[in-house]
């Protein structure tokens, strides 16, 4: 967890896009900076509707696999090993976050795939819960 202003965030209240070449690192920062913060994961799409598939877990990290243009976007969650949970989102093709201006609302990633499936990451305010550090 950072003290201070983020080091990814913009303005709050905007959304902005995060250009692919920037996933792998811009993903790893957002892991260390959110760590432990409580999540909630939303899947809205045109074949599956809306679905909420976890809600006040906590974030463990979310990175890319790009190689071979496969750019899947995984979401972990859990404090312990008993409680892991990971959602992947496969032929992701666009990755925006927001920090809402809300006081003790965390950032918003959100994941949309080729299908034009979109996969909603709210997370609380990292600082009103604690994992350890990500090392």
């Amino acid at each position: 967890m950072n003290p201070g202003k983020s080091t990814i965030s913009s303005d709050r209240g905007q959304t902005r896009e995060i250009p692919q070449k920037e996933w792998l690192p811009f993903l790893a920062q957002f892991t260390r900076e959110n760590r432990g913060a409580h999540a909630r994961l939303e899947i809205i799409g045109q074949e599956i509707g809306y679905q909420v598939e976890t809600e006040d877990r906590p974030f463990d990290g979310v990175s890319a696999d790009v190689k071979d243009g496969e750019h899947t976007v995984w979401i972990i969650f859990g404090a312990t090993p008993e409680e892991h949970h990971s959602h992947g989102v496969a032929k992701a093709t666009v990755l925006r976050v927001m920090f809402p201006d809300a006081p003790g609302s965390g950032p918003v990633l959100e994941v949309e795939s080729q299908d034009g499936t979109k996969t909603l990451l709210e997370l609380s305010d990292p600082e009103k819960y604690a994992l350890p550090p990500v090392s």
